[in-house]
């Protein structure tokens, strides 16, 4: 009878484990991948967050002359993502420029496990039997639902992303002379 290495049972019995066994919560970034379009003063930064969970983030950065004029939470920017539109308020970046950010899946996730958790922080969490904790995260926005309606298929899989771009400011536009500006994201993996 042929004696086994020890060392060779110990490496056989580690590679028949489940990576699913990890407890990653469920806005965890595991693809890491970005795309970015540029049209006139704009910047749009496609992140591909896990395409499984039809979880993207979007960015739109402006530094167009708005932002001479007006300070930048005083900007608006227009957004139409394959057809539904919103109309968002930007947010002073740290870039030196403009920015709106669109996320799609579940973010600020915490972990509340079943038994003391700091006040507050999981009140009204119900746990299944033996269940040791669960984690709660926030969930998009009402325009965020509108914006990305389309961005997903009815199977999951990306669609390839039309996106139009304005910005505004005091009733003044930075619109491309009303035809708005474009870029365009193909469905891709990450």
């Amino acid at each position: 009878m042929k004696i086994q290495s020890p060392l060779l049972v110990i490496a056989l019995s580690f590679a028949s484990t489940d990576a699913a066994a990890s407890n990653y919560p469920p806005n965890y970034d595991v693809c890491s991948a970005t795309e970015t379009r540029h049209a006139g003063p704009f910047e749009v930064i496609r992140d591909f967050v896990d395409l499984y969970d039809d979880h993207m983030k979007l960015t739109v950065a402006y530094d167009g002359y708005l932002r001479d004029l007006y300070p930048d939470d005083q900007i608006n920017i227009y957004i139409v993502l394959n057809g539904n539109d919103a109309f968002i308020e930007a947010l002073p970046g740290t870039n030196d420029d403009a920015y709106v950010f669109l996320d799609s899946g579940p973010r600020a996730c915490h972990w509340c496990g079943n038994g003391w958790n700091p006040p507050g922080s999981c009140d009204g969490v119900v746990f299944d039997q033996y269940e040791s904790g669960k984690w709660i995260c926030g969930t998009p926005t009402a325009v965020e639902d509108h914006l990305y309606e389309w961005a997903f298929n009815g199977y999951g899989q990306l669609n390839a992303w039309d996106i139009e771009l304005a910005a505004e400011a005091g009733g003044q536009w930075d619109s491309n002379f009303g035809a708005n500006f474009d870029v365009r994201f193909e469905p891709r993996g990450c």
